[in-house]
């Protein structure tokens, strides 16, 4: 179905991972670079996090909109804890829903103009759909590490500020592939 890689990194201090470029950093570093599907160029919409002993707190601010019958971003990384918010702002009602991995939920029906908050506590991926509106959907992938990132369109991203140390590269992407 789904599946996540895997890769084992060291990063010491002053050491980055862009292309094997060296940035001088006293404590930390910036992690980047980009996921690829051979022959198809850059994966998007792709969750890259470091995964190692550092744990996070929860994001002070989350939010997956709704407009234009669309969930707007349809890919994010929330840390274990954090409430996320699914304003309305659509012309028509949606129910937000979700019964995957690491939460099942049902907001209810809701109109234009409110939002709902949901608090996630368990890791993993989140399938988020609207009961009305079939064509909706979105991920929620919860990590408990500090240092995450979505890829852009060209599958590139960057994570700043990860402090020395080992961390295996974990990616998700909907597709599985």
């Amino acid at each position: 179905m789904r599946t996540t890689l895997c890769l084992m990194v060291i990063l010491g201090i002053g050491i980055g991972a862009n292309a094997g470029t060296p940035k001088p950093q006293k404590d930390a570093t910036d992690f980047s670079g980009q996921t690829v599907r051979a022959g198809k160029g850059g994966l998007k919409e792709s969750v890259v996090y470091l995964e190692g002993k550092k744990k996070s707190e929860p994001m002070e601010k989350a939010i997956v909109d709704q407009r234009s019958k669309l969930f707007i971003p349809h890919v994010s990384v929330v840390t274990r804890g954090t409430t996320v918010q699914f304003p309305n702002n659509d012309t028509i009602f949606h129910n937000v829903f979700a019964y995957y991995d690491a939460k099942k939920f049902d907001l209810g029906l809701y109109p234009q103009g409110a939002t709902v908050r949901q608090r996630f506590d368990k890791e993993g991926i989140v399938a988020i759909r609207c009961n009305i509106h079939s064509r909706m959907s979105a991920y929620l992938y919860v990590t408990s590490s500090p240092y995450h990132a979505v890829t852009d369109k060209d599958g590139r991203f960057q994570i700043s500020g990860v402090k020395p140390g080992i961390y295996r590269i974990r990616l998700w992407h909907e597709s599985g592939n």
